[in-house]
C-alpha cells in the first residue's frame, strides 16, 4: 500500500499521488488562479511527494500542494510572503517603524505578481549553492526528484524552513531524534547504460566549490566522505524498494508534465522554455525498462573556474577521487544556462 509503514514493512512506497488527487489537480488547472500560475512558470522545479506536490525555486519550497479531505490545498512559508522593497523606513520617537504592514507582506494571492514577489523573496534568502544547483536542474530533463530525505522521524509531518520532512524517502527502523535533520540527497536522475531493457536510478549530492565539506587537512577526512558513505549504505540496503517506488513516481510525473505543458502552451510559454522530461522517464513509467539502482551517489561540484581547477582546489578534488575515498566526482565548473549534463553519466 502506498505510504504505509509498519514493523513488518519498515520502508514505505514513498512518493505517489492518488488518482483522485491527480484528477482534482487537472480540474483545478482549468480555472485561473495560483495553480495555473505555478504550472505555467517555466522556472519552478516540480517534485512528487507522498500525496503531495512541491514546487521548488532555488531550494525553497514555494508551494506544497496537498489533498486533505479531498480538497486541493496549498501552503508556503511566511518568509516567502515578505515583499522585497528597496526603501528606507523611519523609526519614530515612539519606537514605531513608519511602515504599513499591509505593504510589507502579501496577505492574499493576487495573481502572477504575487508569485513573482514570492520568488523574489526566495531569491533574497537563497545561497550560492542552492542558486547554482537550481540552474543545473532547470536544464536537466533526466532529473526526476530533488531534496530527497533518506530518513524520517516522528517529525515527519513538519515542514521546516520550507523543506518538507514528510517527503522522506525511507522510514528508518531506528528512532531518530526530532532535532536531528535527516540526510538529504539533492537529486535523483535516470540514465541509460549498456543493457537496452534497463534504466538506472542515480542519486547526486551537489556542492559548491567553496563548501568546506569538500576539503580537510592532509591527515584528516573531508566531511563529505562520511556523508556519501551513509548514503551508499542506505541505497544499497533499500535498492529494491527504491526501484519499485520510483516507477510509481515516474507515472505521476508523466501525467503532471503533460498537464504542465498544456497550461504553459495556453499561457504563451515558448516551445524552448516548455518543461520537458527525458523519454526515459516514460519508458520506466510504462514498464518498458526495468529500473535498477546505483548505490554509489555522485558528487557534483560546481562554482569554480579553470584557474581554481588547475590549482589548490583541483588538488582537493583529486584527493576525493583517489583511494581511500574513491568518490565519484562530477566537476562542472560554473553552471550556465546551457549546462545540461551535470546529472548524466560522465
Amino acid at each position: 500500500m502506498v505510504g504505509v509503514c509498519s514493523v513488518s514493512n519498515p520502508v514505505s512506497v514513498f512518493r505517489a499521488l492518488s488518482p483522485g488527487f491527480l484528477d482534482a489537480l487537472e480540474a483545478l488547472a482549468e480555472r485561473p488562479g495560483w495553480w495555473q500560475d505555478v504550472l505555467a512558470h517555466p522556472d519552478l522545479i516540480l517534485a512528487v511527494r507522498r500525496e503531495a506536490v512541491n514546487f521548488y525555486y532555488r531550494g525553497a519550497s514555494i508551494f506544497r500542494v496537498t489533498f486533505p479531505n479531498g480538497t486541493v490545498t496549498a501552503e508556503t512559508h511566511a518568509k516567502y510572503l515578505l515583499r522585497q522593497r528597496q526603501t528606507t523606513v523611519r523609526l519614530d520617537p515612539t519606537g514605531a517603524f513608519g511602515i504599513d504592514p499591509a505593504t510589507a507582506i502579501s496577505t492574499s494571492y493576487a495573481g502572477p505578481t504575487t508569485l513573482t514577489e514570492m520568488l523574489r523573496a526566495a531569491t533574497a534568502l537563497s545561497g550560492l549553492e542552492k542558486t547554482g544547483l537550481h540552474r543545473l536542474l532547470r536544464h536537466a530533463p533526466n532529473v526526476i526528484d530533488v531534496e530527497i530525505a533518506l530518513t524520517s522521524s516522528i517529525a515527519d509531518s513538519a515542514d521546516t524552513d520550507g523543506e518538507d520532512a514528510s517527503g522522506a524517502l525511507l522510514d528508518s527502523t531506528v528512532p531518530i531524534s526530532v532535532s536531528r535533520s535527516p540526510d538529504r540527497l539533492d537529486v535523483a536522475s535516470l540514465e541509460e547504460r549498456a543493457e537496452p531493457g534497463e534504466a538506472w536510478l542515480v542519486f547526486h549530492e551537489a556542492k559548491i566549490a567553496a563548501n568546506p565539506e569538500l576539503r580537510a587537512a592532509p591527515s584528516g577526512q573531508p566531511a563529505i566522505v562520511a556523508q556519501v558513505s551513509r548514503y551508499t549504505t542506505t541505497l544499497t540496503r533499500e535498492a529494491d524498494h527504491l526501484a519499485s517506488g520510483y516507477q510509481l513516481l515516474c507515472r505521476d510525473l508523466i501525467r503532471l508534465d503533460a498537464l504542465r505543458q498544456r497550461v504553459q502552451r495556453a499561457a504563451g510559454v515558448s516551445e524552448a522554455d516548455l518543461w520537458r522530461r527525458d523519454p526515459l522517464v516514460a519508458e520506466v513509467a510504462e514498464g518498458a525498462r526495468r529500473l535498477r539502482v546505483d548505490p554509489r551517489p555522485r558528487l557534483v561540484v560546481f562554482g569554480f573556474d579553470a584557474d581554481q581547477r588547475d590549482g589548490i582546489f583541483g588538488t582537493h578534488l583529486k584527493r576525493l577521487q583517489a583511494e581511500p575515498f574513491s568518490l565519484a566526482v562530477r566537476a562542472i565548473g560554473n553552471p550556465g544556462a546551457g549546462t545540461s549534463n551535470a546529472f548524466r553519466r560522465p
